[in-house]
């Protein structure tokens, strides 16, 4: 016969409380290279196009990129401390980000409409 061992000697798991910043930054990074090349190859079509100069794509890119990079940050942090499931956890960092990206991409028109209307003054 083969002996179980009794209860006693499982050893049970807590979940850790930590948030690891490396790991937010490294988040945020891989956010940023993604949305920043991903935006740059949707403006590389307009340069083609004679609606944007490549300078302007590029600023752009480097924009978007960053706000990419603030959201998938935000929603990692957030995602990490929850201590959630997976899908759980999955969802969590998709409503952050989108949330974050949200605020930034509406501040981010503001500020420009209102640097376009001091400009034509």
């Amino acid at each position: 016969m083969t002996k179980h061992p009794s209860p006693q000697q499982y050893q049970t798991l807590t979940p850790s409380t930590r948030v690891y910043p490396n790991t937010i930054m490294n988040a945020g990074l891989f956010g940023a290279i993604v949305g920043g090349t991903a935006s740059l190859a949707l403006n590389l079509h307009k340069v083609q196009e004679d609606s944007m100069t490549t300078k302007q794509a590029f600023v752009d890119s480097l924009a978007k990129g960053a706000g990419a990079g603030v959201a998938t940050a935000a929603g990692t942090a957030v995602a990490t401390s929850a201590r959630l499931g997976s899908f759980a956890s999955f969802a969590l960092l998709v409503a952050t980000a989108t949330g974050v990206g949200y605020v930034l991409n509406s501040v981010g028109k503001s500020v420009s409409e209102n640097a376009v209307s001091v400009l034509k003054k």
